[in-house]
């Protein structure tokens, strides 16, 4: 007999907003990521008997209401672009939710239990590409657990959005449980319990011997003054780097501190060269730059390290932000490059380059880079022996975004157990040791020099190994799990 297949009712609307409204709930500023844990348990009970059209609208708006309360200040610097971001992001979790539904109405223990997978490719998709972004990856929600996170070594931070998922699945399997609740609930502690149980392990090992001693300036600048005053902006940094009361092995200025072209502006520099004399330590600063034999069309975020008898080669930027440092596609797509959305039309570097200090190697991730896996495993792979983001959140005002920004420190560390420095122009400036806890911090919108010893790693974790085996390894299974399914079991 074919099982009836129903619409949407009030209550399963009730159902999607309250998931998305936890979702957003779990994340930075506040102190609730636990909540992560339950988000999905209102959408699975929304979809239950579902048709195709109405899981695809729930799952949307389970999304669009997760998305616009995390991510509503992007507006400030950019309306459009967040109407745009949410719009598109919240399409990913409609799509969870038909992949979802599709398995439901056949098999509803079937399709809990596939639900992380589901879930996982759908993240790494989401994150892909020129159009990633993975800023709102149910992994991010616990970053204030250290011991939630170790797994990452290991799984990547894909691996504890599918750990979310799973928890998420199993308490929803309780609850609608006609029998074998001791055995669904026997599996929810023993599968809630052994990533903890690693974490612990994790965090009682012994830090790294070797440290480098780095003070992050944050300058407190607001942008607008910068790309103003950018004598004025340089001489500030140079002053605070000659307030410094004891040695340092280096110093690093935020994303685009010199507000120049570096090559194009020597004075500039110069005033970097001799601030680094004096303090005896190089200067990593964001700048800008450009390639002398395809300037028309190749300039480029950067990161320099400023010595005084010398300039390194830079780095340039890989992961840009679609619509604001770049129009996707447009290196194929030549006519985009014409047009003017507000942003820029900056090119994509091609390489993961390490600067050197001492001997030791590090990589500086440039802002948003901070949000992808891949960036953090390219320099690992190159031999970083430590890591070092430079950004300005100083479009989000004090809005969450600062704060959910900062909070990929903590993911990137434990992937490749790399310690992690970062330099914000206007916060949050941290450092994050090897396990992903903040051993110190400057506030938002303050002005200071934060001074700190970090761990130097010389060992590779798995997963810089592996890569994101699990959610490339997802996203393939899913359309496959599915085909499968389809011809197997009847609706």
């Amino acid at each position: 007999m074919k099982k009836h297949r129903e619409i949407a009712t009030k209550r399963d609307i009730i159902f999607a907003l309250s998931g998305g409204v936890l979702l957003s709930a779990a994340q930075p500023p506040l102190f609730s990521g636990f909540l992560s844990f339950f988000c999905l348990i209102p959408l699975f009970m929304a979809l239950r008997r579902k048709c195709s059209f109405s899981a695809f609208a729930l799952g949307y708006l389970w999304g669009f209401t997760s998305n616009l309360l995390s991510l509503y200040w992007i507006a400030l610097p950019t309306f459009a672009g967040m109407v745009a971001a949410v719009i598109i992001l919240s399409l990913y979790n409609a799509l969870f939710a038909l992949a979802y539904s599709f398995v439901e109405r056949r098999s509803e223990p079937l399709a809990l239990g596939l639900a992380p997978i589901f879930w996982v490719g759908m993240e790494f998709m989401r994150g892909y590409g020129q159009l990633g972004f993975p800023w709102m990856d149910l992994a991010y929600s616990l970053g204030r657990y250290p011991v939630f996170i170790q797994i990452a070594d290991i799984f990547g931070h894909l691996g504890i959005s599918l750990w979310i998922v799973a928890v998420n699945a199993l308490i929803f399997a309780i609850l609608i449980a006609e029998r074998r609740r001791l055995i669904l609930a026997v599996s929810l502690i023993v599968i809630f319990t052994l990533p903890l149980l690693y974490g612990i392990i994790c965090l009682r090992r012994p830090a790294p011997e070797d440290t480098i001693r780095i003070a992050l300036m944050q300058g407190n600048v607001p942008a607008e003054q910068k790309w103003e005053s950018r004598r004025a902006n340089v001489n500030l940094y140079a002053a605070m780097i000659d307030s410094l009361d004891a040695p340092v092995d280096l110093i690093v200025l935020p994303e685009t501190a010199t507000a120049v072209y570096h090559r194009n502006y020597p004075a500039i520099i110069s005033v970097l060269q001799s601030a680094s004399e004096r303090a005896g330590a190089p200067i990593l600063a964001g700048s800008l730059d450009f390639d002398p034999e395809r300037r028309s069309t190749h300039y480029y975020n950067a990161a320099v390290l400023v010595e005084a008898q010398h300039i390194s080669e830079s780095y340039h930027k890989m992961e840009l932000v679609p619509m604001s440092e770049r129009i996707p596609f447009e290196e194929k797509l030549t006519f985009l490059r014409d047009l003017d959305v507000g942003g820029s039309h900056f090119a994509r570097g091609e390489r993961y380059f390490l600067f050197d200090v001492g001997g030791w190697k590090f990589g500086a991730p440039i802002c948003f880079e901070s949000a992808f896996s891949r960036s953090s495993l390219g320099f690992a792979r190159e031999g970083a022996n430590f890591l070092v983001n430079i950004t300005n959140d100083d479009w989000f005002g004090m809005t969450p975004g600062p704060y959910q920004h900062a909070n990929f420190s903590r993911f990137r560390a434990v992937e490749t157990r790399l310690s992690f420095a970062r330099c914000a122009q206007t916060g949050i400036s941290l450092f994050a040791d090897e396990k992903g806890r903040i051993t110190q911090s400057l506030p938002l919108q303050v002005k200071g020099a934060l001074v700190g010893e970090i761990g130097l790693s010389k060992r590779m974790t798995f997963f810089a190994r592996n890569g994101q085996w699990l959610g490339s390894g997802s996203l393939i299974a899913t359309p496959l799990i599915l085909m499968l399914i389809g011809l197997l079991l009847k609706n």
